[in-house]
Formats: C-alpha cells, sequence, structure tokens
C-alpha cells in the first residue's frame, strides 16, 4: 500500500507527464518539470515509476496512455498491471464498451506480436516465413480455402510458400493477395503501405470499385479504404528494417525521429528549429541510442535526456 504522501507526489508525476507530451517543445514546461523533479528525492521516485508504467503500455494511444497515468496517481501501485489498466480505463469513463475495444487491441489478442524494440520471425503452418516488427500484431486464420493474415498493426515481411490456397494479408483498408512472392505491408493511420520485393501483390481497398491493382516487384504504393497511391519505384534498401537496420536519404530529421521513436518506448522528438535538417545515412535499430549519438555527431545539434524515456534533440549551443 503506498502512504497518503505517496500518492500526492504520483498524481503530481501523473499531471507533469501529461503537460510535457502536450508541450513538447516548450522550454518553460521544461524548465519548470525539472525544477520540480529536481526538488525532492520523492519526485524522482514518482517519476521513474511513471515512466517505467508507460514504457510497458505498448499499443496503448498517447492521449488515452495521460488520462491512465493521471487516474494511476490515485491508485494502488502494487495491483497487477493488467487489473489496474481495466480499473483505470473504467474509471476513465470508457465504460465497458470501451474496455473492451481495448481488449481487442493488437498487444492483448493477437495472435502474434512484439513489443516496441522487438523483432519476431515465425514459420507458419503452411511454411511461410514471417517477419513482424517492432510494435506489430498479426492474426491468424488459415482454413481449407484460404490463408488470412489480419495485421493489426505496425509492420510485417512475408514470404510466401508454395501452397494451393490463396495467401491474403487483410489490412484496415483492404486486402493484400500474394501472387508468389515477398513483400511488406505496414499499417499506418488511415492507410497501408505496400512493398513488392519479389513477384506481385494484388491490392483490393475495402471500398474500392474497380479492379484489383497489381504491385510488381521493385515497387510500392500506399492505398487507404477507397484509393491507392501511383505506383513507386522502392527506395534502394527499403526492407533494411528487417535487418536491424534503418537506410536513409535525404530525409528531415523530424521524420527520421518519427521513425526511430516506433522502436523505443517514451517520448522522442527533435525542436521545431532543427526538424527539418536533412540527413542521410545507415541507423540500428537495436540501439537507438547509438543511432542518436551519430545523428548528433553529422549535424549541429545535441541530445537532451530528461530520463530514460524522454529525449529530444535540440540546436546546439
Amino acid at each position: 500500500m503506498t502512504s497518503p504522501r505517496e500518492r500526492q507526489v504520483l498524481r503530481e508525476a501523473a499531471q507533469w507527464f501529461a503537460r510535457l507530451g502536450a508541450n513538447p517543445d516548450s522550454a518553460d514546461v521544461q524548465a519548470q518539470w525539472l525544477a520540480w523533479h529536481q526538488a525532492d528525492p520523492s519526485h524522482q521516485w514518482a517519476w521513474e515509476r511513471l515512466d517505467l508504467l508507460h514504457a510497458q503500455m505498448d499499443g496503448v494511444p498517447r492521449p488515452l496512455a495521460y488520462r491512465v497515468l493521471d487516474k494511476l496517481a490515485r491508485q494502488t501501485p502494487a495491483l497487477p498491471r493488467r487489473t489496474l489498466l481495466k480499473g483505470l480505463l473504467l474509471g476513465a469513463g470508457l465504460g465497458a464498451a470501451g474496455w473492451q475495444g481495448y481488449r481487442r487491441s493488437p498487444t492483448w489478442l493477437a495472435d502474434l506480436h512484439t513489443a516496441t524494440g522487438e523483432r519476431r520471425e515465425e514459420t507458419l503452418a503452411d511454411g511461410s516465413r514471417l517477419l513482424l516488427d517492432t510494435a506489430s500484431a498479426v492474426d491468424l486464420a488459415f482454413d481449407a480455402s484460404t490463408r488470412l493474415l489480419i495485421l493489426r498493426a505496425g509492420a510485417i515481411q512475408l514470404t510466401t510458400a508454395s501452397d494451393p490456397r490463396p495467401l491474403i494479408v487483410r489490412s484496415a483498408q483492404g486486402d493484400l493477395r500474394a501472387l508468389g512472392t515477398r513483400f511488406s505491408v505496414r499499417q499506418e493511420q488511415g492507410s497501408t503501405r505496400l512493398s513488392v520485393f519479389q513477384h506481385a501483390v494484388a491490392v483490393s481497398p475495402v471500398h474500392a470499385t474497380g479492379p484489383q491493382r497489381i504491385v510488381e516487384a521493385g515497387q510500392g504504393l500506399t492505398f487507404d479504404d477507397r484509393s491507392s497511391s501511383p505506383v513507386e519505384s522502392l527506395a534502394v534498401d527499403a526492407d533494411s528494417w528487417t535487418r536491424g537496420r534503418l537506410q536513409v536519404d535525404g530525409w528531415r530529421l523530424d521524420r527520421l525521429l518519427a521513425e526511430l521513436q516506433r522502436y523505443r518506448s517514451g517520448y522522442l522528438g527533435c525542436a521545431d528549429d532543427i526538424g527539418g535538417l536533412r540527413v542521410s545515412g545507415s541507423y540500428p535499430l537495436d540501439d537507438i541510442d547509438m543511432a542518436l549519438g551519430v545523428i548528433a555527431r553529422a549535424l549541429p545539434i545535441r541530445v537532451e535526456r530528461y530520463t530514460r524515456y524522454w529525449t529530444r534533440l535540440v540546436a546546439a549551443r
């Protein structure tokens, strides 16, 4: 059981967590948080507890995570995380339907899933090889007539095995039918990204009225539930993530950090005045701190770390 004082500092820590999340580029908020953090050892203890919980909450949308953390400050931290989250979500006003919707999120119930920063390779029942990227989740529905993979979150690469049954990857926006191939599918916010490395894939947005779109090896596209973008040639090393690297050429810094953020728990971002700096190179996905060090040596920037889960890049002094 926690003491009244411990509950109070946990409540303060949750409020600071929410303020920092809502104002990641505010120097004033960061300075105020730092003053609070250093004012008392109990503040550092409370912040560390919330940091650790947030790192465990893979797949929880950030606004909901802040609400949960705020509610956490009023609860007994010794409760099991699953029990605690259920109580907090209900307490946040989501109701039973909201909790059921959250339980259907990938990190809870998917047949195959990965945590943030993890990659996982599986050989499926038909012999196909499946690689899951960071924070990804897939449900499997194989029967006598169809091999169906439902991508719930994240990204996968699939190398199909010979089998008379059609193999289909279903995202939130539609179906992708393998035509004897190796390809990657990434579920994004409101769209799906397809990259084909061998043979071809047929794309069918769920509400499209026209014929299937055939995407050949070396090509990729993005589609929503009604239409798809023009086919584009894949960048060199477009599948470098499968080898634990991120290969970029002339990316904006803020875009690069957003991609690295997928492999790291907590907050990773940069100040607005350096977000447009251009970056090229190959960066390790299994050691984000090393990647940030390489970036900092190549650009006039420095890395500020408030905790293990809160990192921000700013202009060098």
